[in-house]
């Protein structure tokens, strides 16, 4: 199965790299996340104390929430978007606030603001580029939700798990000097160390007090030494294949999405390392891909299916091949319609990043 469900990137780690990485030694020593987060202070241009190294971007997230929500207080987001938003809301017992958003629809940004404004959420949690639409919130809305939030005692969380693969990634810079935001972001998708669980949470010079209660709401060894060590030597030894991938994840999205439109799709530009499209039938279409052993994702009760662009020639090759092979997918009949209507609520299945 060729399996383009869940945003995985490519492990850009070589077997050499990964033997080391596997040694013995690491296995027996415990972990000390201090080097890997000096290094991402580093990349990021942020003193030491300003990054967290988490066990993926979910840890960071799930820190968050903890630290920030709870009963009695309140999130804001847009729907649909990152189920973690609405797990880690539950898990904390904070009530979920969202205001619904269309992909081909303009962001909302005045319903949004209207809702902080009136409800004074603990956390306004966003991603951009958003999951599972792929776009990008502009520099003038991004600055509006950051002054609306300011101004009602709000925290900005914003996840930048995507931002490696968008054509200008000003956003993180502008996250990274606001002084109510919290940054998030993932080893997962350009880097693709998804299975080694490992993330980050970094804040502006002037939010540093945020990290340590971060640091305080997770246990002390998060990350294990191997996770540690993989991040550490994909940032330091494997930046060159990174930029060679997200290039051709660029490239692949692109086509992606024009093969899309081709077959009827109702599909739009991402900048993200996905194409997300709408789709009148969509468990159709999913069931007819997964016959040609091609599995994509998509939520029942909706109608938005995303494919995750595989970052290698024979693999898209194939998906490319399967897309244009695949028949009826747009024909909605009354059995395939009754059994989406009973499925769970959309967007809650979990998944991570």
């Amino acid at each position: 199965m060729l399996k383009l469900d869940a945003n995985e990137g490519v492990c850009l780690l070589s077997e050499v790299q990964l033997a080391k990485i596997l040694s013995t030694e690491n296995a027996c020593r415990y972990p000390e996340s201090a080097v890997l987060e000096k290094e991402l202070a580093e990349m990021l241009g942020l003193p030491e104390g300003n990054v967290l190294a988490t066990a993926g971007a979910d840890d960071a997230i799930d820190r968050a929430f903890r630290v920030f929500t709870g009963p009695g207080r309140t999130i804001a987001t847009t729907t649909p978007g990152f189920v973690e938003f609405l797990a880690a809301s539950k898990r904390t017992g904070a009530e979920f606030l969202s205001v619904r958003r269309y992909a081909e629809e303009a962001f909302p940004l005045e319903e949004l603001c209207t809702l902080i404004e009136e409800r004074s959420p603990s956390l306004v949690v966003l991603a951009s580029p958003d999951n599972p639409f792929g776009t990008m919130l502009s520099e003038a809305d991004f600055d509006k939700i950051v002054e609306t939030c300011a101004r009602n005692g709000s925290i900005f969380l914003f996840d930048a798990t995507y931002i490696d693969f968008a054509d200008n990634q000003e956003l993180l810079l502008r996250a990274l000097d606001k002084a109510n935001v919290i940054v998030t972001g993932s080893f997962s998708k350009s880097r693709g160390l998804a299975g080694f669980r490992v993330g980050w949470a970094a804040v502006g010079k002037n939010s540093s007090q945020f990290i340590p209660r971060m640091r305080e709401a997770g246990p002390p060894y998060s990350l294990s030494g191997p996770a540690i060590e993989a991040a550490f030597t994909v940032l330091r030894e494997n930046e060159s294949q990174r930029k060679a991938y997200v290039e051709r994840i660029k490239s692949e999205r692109e086509e992606l999405c024009r093969t899309m439109v081709e077959i009827g799709l109702g599909a739009w530009p991402s900048q993200a390392n996905f194409v997300t499209a709408q789709v009148n039938n969509a468990s159709g279409f999913v069931a007819a891909l997964k016959e040609k052993g091609i599995a994509v994702r998509y939520w029942p009760g909706e109608t938005y299916v995303r494919i995750t662009c595989p970052g290698n020639e024979k693999d898209f090759s194939t998906l490319i091949a399967a897309l244009r092979k695949t028949a009826n997918w747009n024909a909605r009949d009354e059995e395939t319609q009754e059994t989406e209507e009973t499925q769970d609520a959309p967007f809650q299945k979990l998944e991570v990043q």
